[in-house]
């Protein structure tokens, strides 16, 4: 990314590239006055530190302005009173000091895209460039800006790197720009003092042009079809070339060769640069370049996309034109020196293609050249081509259906995809005996591993050309192995519960009958010690894997308590193909317990193969069953009234009651009872004494009736009844307050109707 002081220079940069209809007056800032224009005023009003000078005509620059304060746009007319009308616009610009540029030690690499400026004040120093690619007419001119932010010292003599394009030619015209200012056709330039600065004065010569990249683009020459030609990367550098025998003559954008003494000679071309320019040949720098050249009979081209770098045993294809009469076969064939052999050739009408298998190369470029013989060493077809940094390829795994995977299933095919970036290539994924298979189904290509569990093996790919004919398209130029290696083992893929599990009770004849999960059943009471988990592993198929489940078995009491020698949990490692297994429910139940067989897989990444983007979660099954049990229960529970109203005369409040009472109620299909039920029982009735008028004794009373019961928890309930009451009591007495006309027996019958709520503790009983 840019740095932001670089992109708000550029900015202003930019502007000078644009065209303005207003011309442009630029100074150092604290420079003296200068002249805006040479007849007229200018209409102001000036800001931001410039001020007007008495003339009207001529600006003073500020000192030290802010990067936002450097420009200005001035309004001029010829005479004041045309102000107010007058659309004239005059900019001005507080630049940075001038630089003290040093030409000499200026250096400027076209190839490498940069221009080494040495001088003082160079900090914000702009650099303008406009030049014509040789040999590329239909290429427009190469012009833009850039700026030195970082010199190499804050002060004094310093050097400063500008980034250029790459490409540029040696005689590209180049200018300074003072710092923030502005260049082009309208922009005058002053100095400090004041002096119109003149416009050639800023342009740079640099003192060396140095090239680093190779002048001449071709080591042979093709004179198969009159005079030859050596492409050449700046012809304008070239002063003069000299070929020997041969007639050379510097042309745009190449070398004309004539006059070559047959097309079995070499030809040593030596080429002087223009003055100043030099040639980097490491540490040297060389003004004359000296290249033999061979003379090529037969055109040859290599195909792109086929030259690789970077990749042992490698193969490249070459294409001779039809006007070559040689059998490539009998050839002599070299990459950078190095024999290579000849391992296919097919014959087209548009040309001879070759596969050539090499050792492979590291070099940016290769040199592949045909000769008629080691001995002789005529040299029948050269080509010099880049080579093409060899791609990565990146393969991932898909289990169809189930989404992406790191390791290579042994007992299922996985789906195989391609994600690299080849170029004109594509990736074939090749088999590996003995480590796994490959096979293609559809236009789908299907893995599937062969070496031992545990093993790890990298994929192989061959690498191939499609743009190459039929024949050859087919065949793998190079072989390439992934970078990072994968595990071999089975692929674990959940099954369904429902196909491993069954869950088997008996019926009332004593029949085994399956339940289905997710439904409630009923067990008869007397087979329910039948019911038992079945456990099918020989259902398994090899390509499901090995699964991991987890039963749980438990039992609940009806009011909702766990009956703890029934529960069962384990963790079971399923292998395909394995014996059938029983786990009977443990335990000697009660009438409406109620059994729960939960099977789940056990959620484990690293075994089962799962979807990455489809999280359902994994396959799980549930059994419910009840064993049945009477229609009725009857049983003893504490009853805790804390007060009973009695509604026989004489009428009042019972405080803290407590007794045993014996219900009766009705159940439902799961063996909760209903709530209301019949209730007979002893009573301890007013255990505590009540303030007021009637004194009710603390009595024991027989009670029959109907109550109200709500469970609360285990073996507790509330609830309100309503009883007929026999008491064995004394009388009930009436406070007189001493009136002796009060009698304080109070007639009353032993039988009575009592209400209220209670608090009932225990349940022990039995179901009819």
């Amino acid at each position: 990314m840019m740095p932001p002081v670089r992109l708000v220079v550029l900015a202003s940069l930019l502007a000078a590239g644009l065209a303005a209809a207003a011309p442009v007056v630029q100074v150092p800032e604290g420079g003296r006055p200068v002249e805006v224009l040479a007849q007229g005023v200018v209409c102001g009003p000036v800001r931001n530190g410039w001020s007007l000078g008495p003339d009207g005509r001529s600006v003073h620059p500020p000192a030290r302005p802010d990067d936002n304060a450097r420009t200005q746009d001035l309004k001029v007319a010829d005479t004041p009173a045309q102000c107010a009308t007058s659309e004239r616009i005059v900019t001005v610009i507080a630049t940075g000091p001038l630089p003290r540029i040093d030409f000499s030690g200026t250096s400027f690499y076209p190839d490498e895209g940069r221009l080494e400026l040495r001088g003082v004040g160079l900090l914000n120093v702009g650099v303008a460039w406009s030049g014509k690619p040789r040999g590329e007419p239909e290429r427009p001119a190469m012009e833009g800006q850039d700026v030195c932010l970082s010199p190499s010292k804050p002060r004094g003599l310093a050097d400063c790197a500008v980034p250029v394009p790459q490409g540029l030619p040696t005689d590209t015209s180049l200018y300074w720009i003072p710092p923030y200012g502005r260049v082009g056709p309208d922009v005058k330039t002053y100095d400090a003092l004041g002096n119109l600065v003149d416009p050639e004065s800023l342009r740079i010569r640099p003192g060396r042009t140095i090239l680093t990249e190779p002048l001449v683009l071709s080591n042979g020459i093709d004179v198969s079809k009159g005079p030859g030609s050596v492409p050449v990367s700046h012809s304008e550098a070239i002063a003069t070339a000299d070929c020997g025998i041969a007639r050379c003559e510097p042309a745009e954008g190449f070398i004309s060769v004539r006059n070559v003494p047959g097309v079995d000679a070499t030809v040593t071309l030596r080429a002087r640069l223009v003055p100043r320019v030099y040639f980097s040949r490491a540490d040297v720098l060389d003004q004359v370049i000296t290249t033999t050249l061979s003379v090529l009979a037969c055109p040859l081209t290599a195909v792109e996309g086929s030259v690789l770098r970077g990749a042992e045993n490698s193969a490249l294809v070459v294409r001779l034109d039809p006007v070559c009469a040689h059998d490539p076969r009998t050839l002599v064939w070299t990459v950078n020196g190095l024999r290579v052999r000849v391992e296919r050739v097919v014959k087209l009408a548009e040309g001879t293609y070759v596969l050539l298998r090499t050792g492979g190369t590291s070099d940016q470029q290769v040199t592949i050249t045909a000769l008629t013989s080691r001995q002789d060493g005529t040299v029948v077809a050269s080509e010099t081509a880049k080579t093409l940094p060899l791609p990565v390829p990146r393969a991932s795994l898909e289990l169809p259906g189930l989404g992406s995977i790191d390791f290579i299933p042994t007992n299922r095919p996985a789906q195989v995809s391609m994600a690299s970036n080849a170029g004109l290539g594509r990736f074939v994924l090749e088999p590996l005996p003995g480590a796994y298979s490959v096979t293609t189904r559809e236009s789908v290509t299907l893995i599937q591993g062969e070496a031992a569990p545990g093993a790890f093996v990298a994929l192989r790919f061959g690498y191939r050309l499609p743009t190459l004919p039929a024949e050859l398209a087919t065949t793998d130029l190079v072989l390439v192995d992934e970078r990072f290696q994968r595990v071999v083992r089975e692929a674990s893929v959940p099954a369904r519960i429902e196909n491993l599990v069954e869950f088997v009770c008996a019926d009332k004849d004593g029949k085994d009958q399956v339940l289905e999960p997710s439904r409630p059943h009923r067990i008869p009471y007397e087979m329910r010690n039948t019911c038992r988990v079945i456990v099918h592993r020989q259902r398994l198929k090899p390509e499901d894997g090995n699964q991991e489940v987890l039963l749980r078995i438990s039992v609940t009491k009806p009011d909702g308590s766990v009956r703890g020698e029934s529960g069962v949990e384990q963790r079971m490692f399923l292998r395909p193909q394995g014996e059938q297994r029983d786990i009977p429910v443990p335990g000697n139940m009660g009438q409406y317990d109620r059994i729960t067989v939960q099977v789940s897989h056990v959620a484990d990444e690293s075994r089962y193969a799962l979807s990455t983007t489809d999280r359902t979660g994994l396959p799980s099954a549930q059994w419910t069953a009840i064993v049945t049990g009477g229609l009725f229960r009857l049983y003893t529970t504490a009853a805790i009234p804390a007060g009973l109203y009695r509604a026989t005369e004489p009428t009042g409040q019972l405080a803290i009651n407590f007794g045993v009472v014996s219900r009766l109620a009705l159940l439902n299909n799961e063996g909760q009872e209903r709530l209301l039920g019949i209730e007979a029982g002893l009573m301890g009735l007013g255990l505590v004494p009540q303030s007021g008028d009637i004194q009710f004794p603390p009595t024991l009373a027989v009670v029959l009736g109907l109550g109200l019961r709500v469970p609360i928890g285990p073996g507790a309930a509330v609830g309100a009844q309503a009883w007929l009451a026999y008491e064995f009591r004394g009388d009930i007495r009436r406070r007189t307050g001493g009136d002796p006309t009060l009698d304080p027996i109070v007639p009353s019958s032993k039988w009575s109707f009592i209400f209220g709520p209670s608090i009932s503790v225990g349940n022990v009983g039995f179901n009819l």
